[in-house]
Parts: structure tokens; C-alpha cells; sequence
């Protein structure tokens, strides 16, 4: 079947590009916000907040991370996956560097991060 508009081969009498919408009434629109996007937005101003108040460097090999928070230079000292009652404590918030952050995820970890690791367990008796 060809479309009647522009006769590109069609599956019905209108291809993709042509086949008549049905537009959406105002009252049929009724915007959501997920759970999800909610506590993105939370951890976004959680993580605005911290950049506010440290200094900007790697804690722990102390590299300067520059002016722009990333998404990486946020280390959750305890994992949210694990702790997820800890993903929005301050405490539980180290700055890192690229390099760092990446070396604590394989599991090669500093004896610094060692000792942060502890201060936030014990902390929170975990």
C-alpha cells in the first residue's frame, strides 16, 4: 500500500511520518514525578551542598578537583547499595578524585580511606 500524501510504501493508507495524532486534551496530560527522578533531584542538592562546604580537593591523595562538581568526585564511604539509610549523611561523603574513587570501588584502598571507612562505622554502628 502506498501513502496517500507523499506515496512511500505504507502499512495502511498513511506512512509513519504522515498517519494522522491524535491530540492529548490538557486533563489527559498529568505530569509524574517518579520516586526516582525525586531522590535524584534530593542527592543533587545534597551533593550541591557538600561542594559548598569543603574544600575542593581529593581526600585522599589531597589533588585539586577544580571549581565544577562532577558526579564521581562523590564517594559514598559506606555504599548506598549496602547502606542506603547512609546515602544522604554527610559524614558518609568523601571528595575524590577520579583516580581514587575508581581505586576504593576495586577495593585498593589507602590506609586513609581505611581509617575514614571505620570513623563512619563506628559512627553509625555499623
Amino acid at each position: 500500500m502506498k501513502c496517500k500524501v507523499c506515496g512511500k510504501n505504507a502499512d495502511s493508507e498513511y506512512c509513519f511520518s504522515h498517519k494522522p495524532r491524535k491530540r492529548f486534551s490538557k486533563s489527559e496530560i498529568k505530569p509524574k514525578v517518579s520516586q526516582k527522578v525525586k531522590q535524584t533531584e534530593d542527592m543533587f542538592h545534597f551533593f550541591e551542598d557538600v561542594w559548598k562546604e569543603r574544600k575542593h580537593e581529593c581526600y585522599n591523595c589531597g589533588k585539586w578537583l577544580g571549581n565544577e562538581p562532577l558526579s564521581y568526585m562523590f564517594d559514598h564511604v559506606l555504599e548506598k547499595s549496602k547502606y542506603p539509610e547512609l546515602r544522604l549523611e554527610r559524614e558518609n561523603i568523601a571528595l575524590m578524585c577520579l583516580q581514587c574513587h575508581d581505586n576504593k570501588t576495586r577495593g585498593i584502598l589507602t590506609e586513609k580511606v581505611i581509617a575514614k571507612i571505620q570513623a563512619v562505622k563506628e559512627k553509625y554502628d555499623k
